[in-house]
């Protein structure tokens, strides 16, 4: 019999019942094998999206306490440079150590530098778009955004106007002797003291030639010139930075939304604006 009437025959004598319901089945199959799979690709996505939402809040609650650290510190320095201009101009000079101490104060500084490894780790690997919720993810990105924009102000006015139109006149000026105290908290109360203790001369706040100029000499109107300016660049880090906790807290509260978590009283009350 020829090749072609016996492969006629066959055809004729399979059974396409069978040969569907085979074929439904592997279909049937790959849909299923599929759909297991988009089911473990969604679990672990969720899964990663959860734990970047905790390390960001974790992140931002470090923030917060740097923030708080920052303005404290600016709040300071803004104090002493009201209470040293005031002295300059003539009002308030009764305790001269003390003037000559906020004095150099005013030339200490301090870099805002936020926590952003988590943000940073979401960029550099695609991951942003895990994090589903809109609302969450575009504070972040805003935020950080903010972060980069205020640091940047802070840094040069910090490198422009304290440090080369006060710190080094100030130095260079030879009006007051350097003390040895300070405003930054934590790290250089200590070297400072330690230094102090070696050194083992006491500073005579007589011996400042500041406080032998009239008022209205020039040298002294140039100085006092200067803490007035150096005080506006700390009184208005310490608003930048204010603002920008605002934008941190707000970022909080909308990612504890996204992790299911009660927002706390704190984040309530900074984000009504």
């Amino acid at each position: 019999m020829p090749a072609a009437s016996r492969l006629v025959n066959e055809l004729r004598e399979l059974r396409w019942s069978h040969v569907l319901v085979e074929l439904l089945l592997l279909v049937v199959g790959i849909l299923v094998a599929l759909a297991v799979d988009g089911w473990i690709d969604d679990r672990r996505d969720a899964r990663t999206e959860r734990q970047y939402l905790e390390r960001l809040q974790r992140d931002l609650d470090r923030n917060v306490a740097i923030l708080d650290e920052f303005i404290s510190f600016e709040e300071r320095q803004t104090a002493d440079g009201i209470r040293a201009y005031r002295a300059l101009r003539g009002v308030d000079d009764d305790d001269r150590e003390e003037i000559a101490a906020a004095l150099g104060h005013l030339a200490h500084r301090r870099t805002l530098w936020l926590v952003r490894a988590t943000y940073e780790d979401l960029l550099s690997t695609g991951n942003l778009g895990l994090i589903r919720d809109a609302t969450a993810r575009d504070g972040v990105v805003r935020l950080y955004q903010e972060v980069e924009r205020t640091t940047a102000v802070i840094d040069r006015n910090n490198m422009v106007l304290v440090d080369q139109m006060y710190g080094l006149p100030l130095l260079d000026s030879g009006l007051v002797a350097p003390r040895f105290t300070t405003n930054v908290p934590g790290i250089l109360v200590e070297p400072l003291s330690e230094l102090q203790s070696r050194i083992g001369l006491a500073v005579d706040p007589a011996q400042d030639r500041l406080w032998t100029l009239a008022v209205d000499a020039p040298e002294r109107v140039r100085l006092a010139n200067r803490v007035l300016r150096r005080t506006i660049v700390s009184r208005t880090s310490q608003s930048l930075a204010q603002a920008l906790r605002v934008e941190v807290e707000s970022a909080r509260a909308e990612i504890a939304r996204a992790l299911g978590q009660p927002i706390s009283s704190g984040s309530q009350v900074v984000t009504e604006r």
